[in-house]
């Protein structure tokens, strides 16, 4: 229900009852990605009680890559916190130091590279709290990783994985 105030701004029912909150950068639940990075997942439906917004962060030791790869539905914001970071936008090498900001509509392909010799600290950020679900499942957990330790994948689950990442992988 819509309700007009005296200001003229609108109110709606919130769609979530979430709570404001901190997360600091030890904070949000590690995942381990098939090839040996961690992420952290920062903000999402599991993480905080949001209802449309996924963030996550990631640190990238020199030499370390993100894989090519698009969203075919998702808008991303990516965001580099620390270091220097090599984008390939498409086919198109950008490089971007701390405080930039990468926006990537959907369907474009995008590999993300540390080149340099220091550590780098990126966000990235999703309208779409499902893509917390994505990362849960493509992830394990801190302790299946340690004792190698295989997810078990039903075929409900793979149905909800494809839906929740709506990603496509190439190769370089």
């Amino acid at each position: 229900m819509l309700a007009s105030t005296a200001r003229g701004q609108v109110t709606a029912e919130l769609h979530t009852a979430s709570r404001p909150q901190i997360v600091r950068p030890e904070d949000g639940e590690r995942r381990i990605l098939p090839d040996g990075r961690a992420i952290r997942l920062k903000v999402g439906p599991a993480a905080t009680g949001a209802g449309y917004l996924f963030v996550g962060a990631e640190e990238l030791p020199p030499g370390s890559r993100v894989p090519r790869h698009r969203h075919e539905l998702d808008e991303e914001v990516l965001i580099v916190q620390q270091g220097e970071v090599t984008f390939l936008l498409n086919d198109t090498a950008h490089v971007a130091p701390a405080g930039s900001v990468v926006y990537l509509p959907p369907r474009n392909w995008i590999t993300v590279e540390n080149r340099s010799n220091a550590p780098a600290r990126i966000m990235f950020v999703f309208p779409r709290g499902a893509v917390e679900r994505c990362f849960q499942f493509i992830g394990r957990s801190v302790a299946d990783s340690a004792a190698a330790r295989a997810p078990v994948q039903t075929p409900a689950a793979a149905a909800e994985e494809r839906h929740s990442c709506q990603m496509t992988y190439r190769s370089p």
